[in-house]
């Protein structure tokens, strides 16, 4: 982890969610449960609905009456789901009933487990790497030292500031 991998994310997230007619961002739990999965992706759903439009089956918990909830509230509306920091091909396997219905839909999901990347077409694969030295560089001065005009390292710093930079291995989430 610390790649960026939530924070690109999250920056196209913010950027596209009002395109859509219904969005949503969950965080997934390395030891998730199928129905606590799909409880979130409702509470997600019916929380962003500007329309107000979403069922108020509050005693839903059963597996398929989730999926059947999601499915008709996302019938025929254009929506991107987030599911970021999937540990496991199950999290689709468990919840992709709920998204079969509906052609409109998006469904970004974030992970370091290259199985679950395989999930998508090559095509839509975005597989980051760590940032290159100076890269890595450039984005610590701009972080560390932001009062300083030039955002520059100081010299009497350069020697520590670029053993610093190199323990991190270009992993921007390290600064």
């Amino acid at each position: 982890g610390g790649v960026g991998k939530t924070t690109l994310v999250a920056h196209v997230y913010n950027a596209i969610k009002t395109d859509f007619d219904a969005c949503a961002w969950i965080t997934v739990s390395h030891s998730y449960e199928a129905n606590d999965l799909l409880r979130q992706i409702v509470e997600e759903f019916r929380k962003n609905d500007r329309k107000k439009e979403f069922p108020k089956d509050d005693d839903v918990t059963d597996y398929r009456s989730l999926v059947e909830t999601i499915r008709r509230y996302l019938e025929k509306k254009r929506y991107v789901l987030v599911l970021d920091d999937v540990w496991s091909v199950n999290v689709w396997f468990d919840s992709k009933d709920a998204f079969f219905g509906g052609k409109l839909g998006r469904i970004i999901f974030t992970s370091r487990i290259y199985e679950v990347a395989l999930l998508a077409s090559e095509a839509q694969m975005i597989n980051l790497q760590p940032l290159q030295n100076h890269y890595a560089w450039d984005l610590f001065c701009k972080e560390a030292f932001w009062k300083n005009e030039n955002r520059d390292c100081p010299p009497e710093l350069q020697y520590w500031a670029n053993k610093f930079v190199e323990k991190c291995n270009g992993f921007p989430l390290a600064f």
